[in-house]
């Protein structure tokens, strides 16, 4: 029985080792409690991943959570090459063949993106298909929280004397707020 157990966990730690296909990844996130997702989606240092959580919390019309939104941390990736792209490949689907950039995003994923790209859907690389990476900041931008303006401090007006006085040498001087007198207040 203890080697079967041993057996087991190492079987348990090399699938969790080895890398997931990314029809793994979907079927592993489609499972995936709302909540679980969530988590995921903050705490992920994947790309591949983050990119599809972020495609499974849209398709269920979840945007944001708490602090957490779609992309709070992938908007920042927008139209940087994180990924090498080769002009060549199958070329069968445009973006014009899909309805909307979430289903070009899912088509995309489903398809081996973002590290794949063979119907150039991602030609800049930046592992978001077909103006995906429009529709990520628009979320992101409807989510952000709004910086919290400071109120401003007002100052109190300064006491002005108008009393100058002269002392016993011919010099002048004020009386300041706390009775001393001040000879540069002339």
């Amino acid at each position: 029985m203890k080697n079967f157990l041993k057996v087991i966990g190492i079987f348990l730690f090399i699938s969790a080792c080895s890398p997931s296909t990314p029809s793994d990844l979907e079927t592993r996130f489609e499972r995936m409690d709302t909540g679980l997702l969530w988590l995921e989606q903050s705490t992920t240092q994947s790309f591949v991943e983050l990119a599809h959580v972020e495609v499974e919390l849209v398709s269920r019309g979840e945007t944001k959570r708490g602090s957490d939104y779609i992309g709070k941390r992938t908007s920042d990736s927008i139209g940087k090459r994180l990924f090498a792209r080769n002009q060549g490949g199958s070329d069968i689907y445009n973006c014009s063949d899909f309805a909307s950039s979430f289903q070009a995003q899912k088509f995309f994923l489903e398809a081996g993106g973002p590290s794949q790209d063979p119907n150039n859907l991602d030609a800049d690389g930046d592992g978001l298909a077909c103006e995906w990476g429009t529709t990520v900041q628009q979320y992101a931008r409807a989510n952000r929280p709004k910086p919290v303006a400071q109120p401003r401090r007002t100052l109190r007006p300064r006491r002005v004397y108008s009393n100058c006085y002269t002392g016993p040498r011919g010099g002048t001087y004020t009386i300041t707020a706390s009775g001393r007198k001040n000879y540069g207040g002339c």
